[in-house]
């Protein structure tokens, strides 16, 4: 499948030398930004807008610095190098990776030169990518899709997209680094570029009053520590969150295996007899220190530094410690499908898995209680075990329970807080199996990212996979539902002003009767529903939460 740039770019040569259209052109306080229209979607692209100083040389491994260069006139037509990952998605599209990267990409519905157009609100989306890889470019990220819808129901909105530090480079975790306070960088670059669109974003037409902040699986993460930052500081960067399938780090507190990973980098750049490690790391040619992600056993992630995040979120949430503004969160019916892969064939063998993850006896007792090996209550429930599918026998159990402690219980401990809090929030279960999975994969994490791009050519998939593409007419409508009522939030704080007939509310989440509703999203039929699905697994979890999880 051809990368977005590409398109875009031979969309551009096409048109701009047959209209003479000038390139749109916008004043920010460092200098002039010059981007390019694209007639065939009637946008005004800026790609590759630095929000902060090069994180390299003495700045690698710092806190992120506000920009400091002034400019007549910089060009910003193409996607920017992408912060440096791994395991990054199979079509990179125009991707090339590199230590300066903190830039991000802004789609605006096409404006005349004088136009005195009232300000748009706007949508800032940050990836996910388990804090290791992805990239605001990756094609299945294309805001124009959803741009362009939002012209035509009459809600248009600009769309922005922010790269910021990965693995190492962004959440590297040691004594050193608490101790120089540079933990959660990558967090952090994020909240330089939510400040950066807050002072720049009106010049685009932008209403900097206007920000919802969104993002899936570990992007939604981070839209909810966004929400938490410094205790959950109000600096008015954003007015509303949307949390697509969020998860957090776990054992945050815990720093015995990041400390291990950070021993295990200065030892193989030689940088572990000096005195000052983060001193010589700054000075390690960029190939060498990126050579040592084959030597690193582990993950990272956020951890609790006493700073940007000063506690377990389970804590924060409970203390009502969080920019109490709308919130729209859910999940996918079957999250726990990849991550269950391929699943357990006996209790005993849960047992192990659940001991070597940390959790104590009494917990796993009650988890394989709440979760027993009942085919009706295991994920997907479509799917019925075959000895010929490559799944153990208790996949389907071991596939729920996990899915719940990743997604399910982050979004019910964050409801639930909203709720308690009296802070309006909306949840949501999103069930449309992917058909070019196999059935034991049912409706995954990140299926429902191209139903909220409204990516129907499948941009940024493998050929033939996006799971929009040959669709029948029930999934591209609750395509365009999906889309719709995301843009609705966008633009609104409320999903319900989607503009599509027949569709019932979806109601604010209030839990003081025990459980509240949320949307369920199906092609055969939407509505609200009892938040009830394995409500008693996902509440004993969040009871355990900082305990056990170390969250």
């Amino acid at each position: 499948m051809p990368s977005l740039l590409k398109l875009v770019t031979a969309v551009a040569l096409l048109t701009e030398g047959v209209l003479g259209r000038q390139a749109p052109a916008v004043r920010v306080k460092n200098g002039t930004l010059e981007g390019k229209y694209v007639a065939g979607l009637d946008q005004d692209l800026f790609l590759g807008v630095p929000f902060a100083q090069p994180p390299v040389g003495q700045l690698r491994l710092q806190n992120p610095q506000p920009l400091n260069e002034t400019f007549k006139v910089k060009k910003v037509t193409k996607y920017a190098d992408s912060c440096v990952g791994y395991g990054n998605s199979a079509d990179q599209g125009p991707a090339t990776f590199s230590e300066d990267c903190l830039t991000l990409n802004i789609v605006r519905p096409a404006m005349s030169k004088g136009s005195k157009k009232e300000k748009l609100p706007v949508g800032v989306f940050i990836h996910g990518g388990g804090w290791t890889m992805d990239f605001s470019a990756n094609g299945v990220y294309n805001m124009s899709f959803m741009v362009e819808e939002s012209v035509k129901m009459g809600k248009p909105f600009i769309g922005v997209s922010v790269d910021y530090r990965l693995s190492f480079w962004g959440f590297m975790a040691s004594k050193d680094i608490l101790n120089a306070g540079v933990a959660n960088l990558g967090l952090k670059d994020q909240r330089i570029a939510l400040h950066w669109v807050k002072e720049n974003i009106a010049a685009f037409g932008g209403d900097p009053s206007k920000v919802t902040i969104f993002g899936e699986s570990a992007g939604g993460g981070n839209v909810g520590y966004q929400a938490m930052a410094y205790g959950g500081v109000d600096e008015g960067l954003f007015r509303g969150i949307i949390a697509e399938s969020g998860a957090d780090g776990t054992d945050m507190k815990n720093y015995t295996g990041p400390q291990q990973r950070y021993d295990t980098i200065v030892k193989a750049v030689g940088c572990d007899k000096e005195s000052d490690k983060l001193a010589c790391l700054r000075q390690v040619p960029f190939e060498k220190l990126n050579a040592t992600s084959t030597k690193i056993q582990g993950s990272f992630y956020p951890v609790v530094d006493d700073d940007f995040v000063p506690d377990y979120p389970s804590k924060l949430l409970a203390e009502g410690n969080f920019t109490k503004v709308p919130l729209m969160a859910g999940t996918n019916a079957d999250e726990g499908s990849f991550f269950g892969l391929p699943g357990v064939d006996s209790t005993e063998e849960a047992v192990s898995k659940l001991r070597t993850a940390g959790l104590d006896a009494d917990t796993i007792d009650t988890l394989l209680a709440l979760y027993p090996n009942i085919d009706a209550l295991g994920i997907p429930s479509g799917y019925r075990y075959k000895s010929s599918d490559p799944v153990k026998k208790q996949y389907k159990r071991w596939a729920a329970l996990q899915g719940d402690q990743l997604f399910m219980s982050w979004r019910r401990a964050r409801t639930d807080a909203w709720s308690k809090h009296n802070v309006t929030s909306y949840a949501y279960l999103f069930e449309s199996p992917n058909t070019n999975m196999p059935g034991y994969i049912g409706t995954p994490h990140f299926v429902e990212v191209a139903y909220v791009f409204y990516n129907l050519l499948g941009q940024g998939y493998s050929k033939g996979q996006g799971p929009l593409v040959n669709a029948s007419k029930e999934v591209l409508d609750l395509a365009k539902l999906v889309s719709h009522m995301w843009i609705s939030f966008i633009t609104e704080l409320n999903p319900n002003e989607h503009g599509i007939s027949g569709i019932p509310e979806w109601p604010v989440f209030n839990n003081g009767g025990g459980y509240g509703e949320h949307f369920y999203f199906n092609p055969n039929g939407s509505l609200a529903q009892p938040d009830t699905l394995r409500l008693a697994g996902t509440t004993f979890m969040n009871s355990v939460s900082a305990d056990q999880y170390g969250r």
